[in-house]
Formats: structure tokens, C-alpha cells, sequence
């Protein structure tokens, strides 16, 4: 503690303590001597006459002294009490004056002993003060007073016309008794009021560190709170405390509608459940009473859903260690959005999937590839061989006829049994059916190795012999429902992509397309739809559209499209990924563009932009027309 502040306040609180003291006697005075004058004119009226003539009542002059001097004596010391309250002259000038009215009252009744009381009355009322300056003062004014008025007027002082020349000393000698009793007391007053001093000044400099430290204990408190709020509220997890028995939301962190997408009015749920997928909740539930009896809280996590506007979020809880006691009602976690983790962990299990697919495929093409190019050429070869047959059995049917003889009748009797003229008429149309099944296993075989690209590097790729490919491979989605029309641009230029992820993109929208007409069909399965794949080349960029003719996307729900997760197909029939992964990989992977036109019940058409060389183009990104 330091005691340089300390005393100094002390000082400052005695010396405030101490002019309270002047302002309070000072008023008091104030009213004294109104009242004295009062009072002396009252004297001057009623007890002066027989005071001074014994005898005979009659108006004395002394009326006058007592109105005149008493208006002269009470003006300076009054016009001091309200100019200068508590300054020492105020206190010098009140103290001479009630010395006057103690003089003054003692002449107005003729120097009775009695009044002299008066004297020691104002000597006790200027003590009030606790200023030994005024004691000496005022006795110095009695004293002078007793010795003037003793030697010129002494009747008005003691009563008699010859005193002994020491009465004053006497009377003097008295007043200065007094002066010491009273003198005692102001310096024993004074040292209580230091002492009081110094005790307020301790306690003041006590609180006032007592609340410096608070206040900076408070300070780094919120700043620490702060600092955590920032923390907390500044990051992609969401921090959450909920009612154990009744998951009622006691708190959750503001970012829950920026981190998750949601609306503001969702993070006031009163109940935390409300905000899950229905068939996540009973689980949730289950996991909450499970672990709010574990007091360690490691590892302790569950992963729900959150369905809102027709968008499915993945988050992932984790609730903190559990407290036990009276205040252990609420349960804390934090959750976390694990909606772009589980789509990547599809996509990877779907790139696996069309890594194995590709291989399977690529296999199983190598393997038909082979039988398939022997019993091509094999049909070829008995195509050719039949005809040279024919021919032969048509010139021994020629030479039979002309022999006429019984074998000759016999060579004819055997060409007409075995139906020649029906075999030369069915034969070469097997052999040229299954020369056309043989090609068209080889075109579907070259689809599916075109298709089953096993290259993840980027690199120049014919995009129309790309997309002819797929369209093949998808031939058992559309062939159903829609008829495919192709308007390549043949001077399309190659396009640096990377082939795989590029036809899987295709064959994403083909198949999107293809069910979309079989919506738009569904009243009329017999009617076909129309799917039209169009590329061309725009500056440096090569485009493909895909146009259907199925039920079109309303508007609320087009800029959603991409969204992973998103569908609005019927549960079990689609899992919102497929547009997602097409964005991801024209959008992310070949810094394209992925634009979606619409007109409700008119069909949708998506435009596809890659930039030719597989630069960076500005502007690239996802774009949603009417």
C-alpha cells in the first residue's frame, strides 16, 4: 500500500473535513447574531431603563446603540459569511464581533456579573472552529475592552463607578482559563479528526485498490472472454449447450447460421432435436444419455443430419467431459459441418468404384475384343465361302440339266431336296445380321474402353468421339424414353481434360436428362422425349450443350442444383451427387463453367464451357438462366 497516497489523501480529507467545519460554524454564527441583535434590542427596551435609572421606565439610548451598533457590528462579519464562507478572516471578523455583542450586551445591563457569563458562552460557540487563532482574538478583544472600558466607562463594565485597577486582570485571567479548557479541546478535536483522516484515507486508497484491481481483474476477464468469443464465434465449429433431460437449446454459438447455410430464425429452436433429420434424433438421444454419464468425453461423437429447404447438411458433434452436481443441467459440444468430408469421401469411393469399373471394363473388352474380331472374320470368311458354293451348285445344276441323263436327273433330284434356293436366299441374311451384331459389339466395346479412360492427368482429348462414347454406354438409360440427335462441330480442336472425370461428367447429365423425360413421359410411356448433345467452339473455349425435353427445374430450386446432396428425386432413386460431382470437376478441376438454362415444363438445356488449353479463366464458375 503506499503511504505517500495515503497521507496525502488524509491531508486532503482533513482539510476538506476541516472547512466543512468553518462553513457549518459560519451558518451558525450567522444565525447568532441575528438573534443577538435580537435580542439586544429587546434589552435596550425592556431591562436598560431600570438597569441604569433604578427607578423611572422611559426609553434609554441605549435603544439606539443597541439598533445602530448592532446593524455595524453584524454587517462585515455577515457580508463575509456569504462572500467568503470558511476563510480565516470570516472566522477573525466573527469572532471580534461576537466579542462586541458580549461587550455590548454586558453595557446593556449594566455590567451585571451574570452577563459576563456571556463571554464564556461565545468563547465555547467559537470553539466550533477548532481554531485557536479565533480564542486569541476574541480574548484579545475582551480584554482590551474590560481595560478601555474599566479606565473610561467603568460602570458599563462592572457595575461601580471606582473598581481596583486589576479587576480587568481578573476578569482577563478567567476568560484566558477558558482559553486553555477550550484550547485542550480544539487540539484534541483536531487530533480526532486527523486520526479520522488518516483511517478514511487508508479505507479510500484500500477500496480504490481494491477496485483498480477489480476492474483489471474484470478487464482481463472480458478481455479473455472476448479473445474466446472471438475464438469460438470466428471458426467453422459450432459450440452449443443444451438441457440434458428436455434438449431444450440453452446456447448456441451465431455462426450456425453462416457455417451451416441455415435461416437466422433456425438458431432459435427451443429444441435442439427439432434441428435434425427425423431418423437422426432417436439416435442423437440415446447417444446424449450415453455419454452425459461418462465424465471423460473423449472421442465421444455422433454424426446426424440437418434438413432445411430441401438441403441435406452432415455435421458431426462432439460433447465436451461431463460435470456432476447441481450444476451439471446443461450438456456442451461443439458440431461441425462434415457435408464437403462425406461428399469427398463419396466421390472418392465413386472414383474407386469407376476405377474398378474402368478396369473391369477395360478387361472385359480386351477379353470380347479378341472372340469378337475371329467370329468377324470368320462370318466374313463364310460369306465369302457361301457365295463361291453357291455358285459351284449352281453350275452343277446347270450341267445336270444338260446331261439329261438318269444322273443328271439324280444331281437335280438332290438340289431340289435341299432347299438350295432357300439357303442361297437366308444365308447371307444371318451372315449379314450377325456381321452387324459383330460390329455393333465392337462399337460397344470401343465405347466402354473409350469410356473407361484409365488417365487422371490432364490431356488432350477428342471431345466429340468422347461424348459419342458415353452416349453409347448410356444407351440403356435413354434408349427407352428419349431418342439422342448429336451436333458435333467436326473442327472442334482436341481439349486439354482429364478424360475419365470428363465422361463421367456427361454421362451425369445424359442420365439426369434421360430421367427427366421419363418424368415428363410418364402419363405417355409410349411417347419419347429428345435429348440433343451440341458442341462448338467459342474463342478459346469448347462448349457442349445438352438439351432435354423432359419436366424442366423450377426456379426457387435452380441456383440449387449443384448443391451437394441436393435432389429432388424420391428417396432410394438418387443421392444429390451427380450434379455436384459435374460442378466440382468442370468447375474446380478444369476451371470451366456449368450453367443450367430452364423453362418449366419445357426442358432444361446445360451448357458446359472448358477452356481449350486448360488455362485459368476468369469468371469461371456455375451460372443459372431462365
Amino acid at each position: 500500500m503506499n503511504r505517500a497516497a495515503i497521507k496525502k489523501r488524509a491531508a486532503a480529507i482533513y482539510r476538506d473535513g476541516l472547512h466543512g467545519v468553518y462553513l457549518n460554524t459560519d451558518r451558525v454564527f450567522l444565525w447568532l447574531l441575528l438573534v443577538q441583535w435580537a435580542t439586544a434590542i429587546v434589552l435596550a427596551c425592556v431591562v436598560s431603563p431600570y438597569a441604569w435609572a433604578g427607578r423611572v421606565r422611559t426609553l434609554h439610548p441605549h435603544v439606539e446603540i443597541a439598533m445602530v451598533g448592532g446593524l455595524v457590528i453584524n454587517a462585515l462579519p455577515i457580508a463575509l459569511i456569504f462572500l467568503r464562507p470558511g476563510a480565516a478572516i470570516t472566522r477573525q471578523v466573527i469572532a471580534v464581533s461576537q466579542m462586541l455583542w458580549a461587550a455590548i450586551f454586558v453595557h446593556l445591563t449594566g455590567g451585571r456579573i451574570e452577563t459576563h457569563f456571556h463571554i464564556f458562552g461565545s468563547l465555547a460557540f467559537l470553539s466550533f472552529y477548532r481554531d485557536t487563532r479565533v480564542l486569541v482574538t476574541a480574548t484579545v478583544v475582551v480584554a482590551l475592552d474590560h481595560l478601555l472600558l474599566g479606565f473610561f466607562w467603568p460602570e458599563s463594565v462592572y457595575g461601580i463607578a471606582n473598581p481596583e485597577w486589576w479587576r480587568f486582570l481578573e476578569h482577563a485571567a478567567w476568560v484566558i482559563f477558558e482559553d486553555v479548557v477550550l484550547w485542550l479541546g480544539c487540539r484534541r478535536a483536531l487530533r480526532e479528526m486527523q486520526v479520522l483522516s488518516d483511517r478514511e484515507a487508508t479505507l479510500e486508497v484500500s477500496m480504490h485498490n481494491i477496485e483498480q484491481e477489480v476492474a483489471e481483474r474484470t478487464e482481463e476477464l472480458k478481455t479473455a472472454a472476448d479473445r474466446y468469443r472471438n475464438v469460438i464465434e470466428n471458426t467453422s465449429a459450432v459450440p452449443w449447450e443444451i438441457d440434458r433431460h428436455t434438449f431444450e437449446v440453452l446456447y448456441v454459438a451465431p455462426q450456425l447460421t453462416t457455417v451451416f447455410g441455415l435461416d437466422d430464425a433456425v438458431r432459435h429452436e427451443s429444441n435442439f432435436l427439432d434441428l435434425l433429420h427425423p431418423d437422426d434424433r432417436e439416435a442423437f438421444r440415446h447417444f446424449i444419455e450415453a455419454h452425459t454419464a461418462d465424465s471423460s468425453g473423449r472421442g465421444a461423437h455422433i454424426d446426424s443430419r440437418i434438413v432445411h429447404n430441401n438441403r441435406t447438411l452432415h455435421v458431426r458433434s462432439f460433447v465436451a467431459a461431463q460435470q456432476h452436481g447441481p450444476l451439471a443441467a446443461g450438456v456442451y459440444g461443439i458440431s461441425i459441418d462434415i457435408t464437403q468430408q462425406r461428399k469427398l469421401e463419396q466421390e472418392l469411393a465413386q472414383a474407386q468404384k469407376l476405377e474398378s469399373i474402368g478396369q473391369l471394363s477395360a478387361g472385359i473388352a480386351h477379353e470380347i475384343n479378341t472372340p469378337t474380331q475371329f467370329i468377324g472374320d470368320n462370318v466374313g470368311f463364310l460369306q465369302d465361302s457361301t457365295g463361291e458354293v453357291f455358285a459351284l451348285l449352281e453350275t452343277l445344276k446347270t450341267r445336270a440339266a444338260a446331261l439329261g441323263s438318269v444322273a443328271g436327273g439324280e444331281l437335280a433330284d438332290l438340289y431340289a431336296s435341299a432347299d438350295v434356293e432357300y439357303l442361297k436366299e437366308e444365308i447371307p441374311k444371318a451372315i449379314a445380321q450377325s456381321l452387324d451384331g459383330v460390329g455393333r459389339i465392337a462399337k460397344i466395346v470401343g465405347a466402354m474402353k473409350e469410356f473407361s479412360h484409365p488417365s487422371v492427368e490432364r490431356t488432350p482429348y477428342d471431345l466429340n468421339r468422347a461424348i459419342a462414347s458415353t452416349i453409347t454406354v448410356a444407351s440403356n438409360e435413354w434408349k427407352y424414353v428419349a431418342e439422342v440427335r448429336t451436333e458435333f462441330d467436326p473442327s472442334l480442336p482436341l481439349v486439354t481434360v482429364m478424360p475419365g472425370a470428363f465422361n463421367q461428367v456427361i454421362l451425369n447429365v445424359i442420365v439426369n436428362a434421360a430421367h427427366a423425360i421419363a418424368e415428363a413421359n410418364a402419363a405417355t410411356p409410349m411417347v419419347k422425349g429428345s435429348i440433343v448433345v451440341t458442341t462448338r467452339q467459342i474463342d478459346e473455349w469448347a462448349e457442349i450443350r445438352i438439351q432435354d425435353s423432359g419436366t424442366g427445374i423450377p426456379e426457387k430450386i435452380r441456383d440449387r442444383v449443384f448443391d451437394p446432396f441436393f435432389t429432388t428425386k424420391p428417396v432410394g432413386k438418387g443421392t444429390g451427387q451427380g450434379l455436384a460431382i459435374a460442378h466440382d470437376v468442370i468447375v474446380n478441376k478444369h476451371r470451366g463453367t456449368i450453367a443450367v438454362e430452364s423453362t418449366p415444363g419445357a426442358g432444361a438445356a446445360f451448357i458446359i464451357r472448358i477452356p481449350i488449353v486448360g488455362a485459368d479463366v476468369a469468371g469461371a464458375g456455375v451460372a443459372v438462366a431462365a
